[in-house]
């Protein structure tokens, strides 16, 4: 009995940034390493040769990310600093940016700065 054939190829992209937070009435200003994927889902067989330059992806995590690194999530956000609202940051600005190169998934992994990770936030289309 033949197998059954694919039908999607996904790839993740992979990046990284330090940077603080608090949590209004838990918690005081503290640093984590943000941990971030981006995923991208496209059906098989491919039209080209790849879904998506890693290069180019990781380049592009970088500079959207880039106002971030260092400071304070709850001043450069201007939003509560949770991993949920982050995925809903980077998709909406990935989004805005590249449309041609729609993700399927943003995912936030909040670390201690050793990079252990302490969970995870995952928005999917």
């Amino acid at each position: 009995m033949p197998s059954e054939m694919p039908k999607w190829f996904r790839l993740t992209a992979y990046h990284q940034f330090r940077a603080a937070h608090a949590l209004a009435g838990f918690e005081i200003q503290h640093f984590h390493l943000w941990k971030i994927s981006v995923e991208f889902e496209v059906p098989y067989p491919l039209s080209g040769d790849r879904v998506v330059d890693l290069v180019f992806a990781e380049q592009k995590l970088e500079e959207l990310t880039k106002p971030l690194h260092g400071t304070l999530l709850n001043e450069s956000l201007n939003l509560s600093p949770t991993s949920e609202n982050l995925c809903v940051w980077l998709w909406s600005r990935w989004s805005e940016s590249l449309p041609e190169n729609p993700l399927s998934s943003v995912s936030v992994t909040l670390c201690d700065l050793e990079g252990h990770p302490w969970g995870k936030a995952e928005l999917r289309r």
